[in-house]
């Protein structure tokens, strides 16, 4: 059979359109290919930023225990660097028991499970106790429904955790300062009231007493509310107080004139050095500034013993900060009780605190009045040479006014 050239030319249009078809039915699949991948990717890449934007550690982890995406949250805890996908989960997360944790989930088939975890974490190369509740559920990744994967959510507790001991600490400590003053009171009224209250020397020998541990209970109860204040005070800072400029210098000399009685007792002389006048303001609620100055000058007479004690307070400028130190030549602290000090109820000398009485919140006070007003405050002791407080306020440019050069006051 002999083709025609009409039919030699209708069969190659039929191959050519055949062929333009089949390549055009290609492009579109490869299209939707495209479209599907881009839509997965997409998809994904929402997912990614939404845990990127939960503010706790999450990762995603593959049925390998392999990182897939790590937010940097996670990084920032771990203080791991550098890219942290397709890595182990066990090089970023050192503890078996997490490890074993997710192992439990992915083999029970459980839809979600939480546990809480006391780890030790690397911070600056210190390791730190960490309370970490861990929470993790399989998840489905979009265009990769072959493999399993699960969700890890890592939340640090540490802060509720301390802030609950030291809520703890707090009532132990207060109820028991309160029970001794209490218990004393409550001994002596009923032996007034089983007769001795005829007996006049006793009976006054008795109220005397209790007004004294009555007089300590309410220093206790009034130091307790001044720490609830600046508590309060939080992030408010020093606008939340009543703020004005005043001179430092005339603080301390009012402290000091305040506390006399305890200086002649302690026969303490004392050095003051200030720039001129005008120079020496700060800005602050002054009725606090007198509660941390006094605290501060109070315990360094009450610390020590009398005899060649010299007291320093001077006050000098850093740019526009402020720099005040209060320093003695007194018995000094002991290093290891250094980072203590300022915690409530702490005493540095057990044995001595019967003797000396205090609240044991004066310091506690200090540190807190001088953090709302932008503050910070440090200590240093050598024992036996010299003890420094050290108080930098924030900047601030004082009145100008004609001055006087700050000097020495024995």
């Amino acid at each position: 059979m002999v083709m025609t050239t009409t039919e030699g030319i209708l069969l190659a249009v039929c191959v050519v359109l055949g062929l333009a078809l089949a390549a055009l039915l290609v492009r579109r699949r490869l299209q939707a290919r495209r479209q599907h991948l881009s839509s997965e990717g997409e998809r994904n890449s929402v997912l990614e930023s939404v845990l990127e934007g939960l503010g706790d550690a999450c990762l995603l982890v593959d049925d390998r225990h392999h990182i897939v995406f790590a937010n940097r949250e996670t990084g920032e805890l771990f203080q791991a660097g550098g890219d942290l996908k397709g890595r182990p989960l066990a090089e970023l997360i050192r503890d078996e028991r997490i490890l074993q944790f997710v192992r439990r989930l992915e083999q029970s088939g459980a839809k979600w499970a939480e546990e809480e975890f006391r780890v030790g974490i690397l911070s600056n190369g210190v390791a730190e106790e960490r309370f970490l509740v861990v929470a993790a559920a399989p998840v489905k990744l979009f265009g990769d429904a072959s493999r399993r994967h699960f969700r890890v959510v890592i939340r640090d507790e540490t802060d509720r955790h301390d802030t609950e001991q030291i809520r703890k600490d707090f009532v132990a400590n207060a109820s028991h300062e309160l029970r001794t003053p209490l218990s004393i009171i409550n001994g002596y009224l009923e032996n007034l009231l089983e007769g001795d209250i005829e007996d006049h020397a006793m009976t006054r020998k008795a109220l005397v007493t209790m007004q004294k541990h009555g007089e300590r209970i309410a220093r206790i109860v009034e130091d307790m509310l001044t720490l609830s204040k600046f508590e309060s005070v939080g992030e408010k800072g020093i606008s939340s107080l009543r703020a004005n400029s005043f001179s430092c210098r005339e603080c301390v000399e009012d402290v000091v004139e305040r506390l006399a009685p305890l200086v002649e007792e302690k026969k303490a002389r004392f050095q003051l050095k200030f720039p001129p006048a005008g120079a020496d303001q700060i800005r602050g609620d002054r009725f606090y500034w007198d509660q941390i100055l006094f605290n501060l000058i109070e315990n360094a007479l009450k610390e020590n013993k009398p005899g060649n004690l010299v007291i320093s307070v001077t006050m000098e400028r850093d740019g526009a900060a402020a720099v005040i130190r209060i320093a003695d030549n007194g018995i000094g602290i002991p290093r290891a009780d250094l980072p203590f000090i300022f915690k409530r109820f702490y005493r540095v000398a057990k044995h001595h605190s019967q003797k000396i009485k205090g609240t044991g919140l004066g310091l506690s006070i200090v540190r807190r009045a001088v953090e709302a007003h932008g503050g910070t405050i440090g200590v240093d002791s050598t024992l036996g040479l010299e003890t420094v407080f050290t108080i930098r306020l924030p900047d601030y440019v004082p009145d100008a006014a004609p001055g006087e050069s700050g000097g020495t006051a024995d």
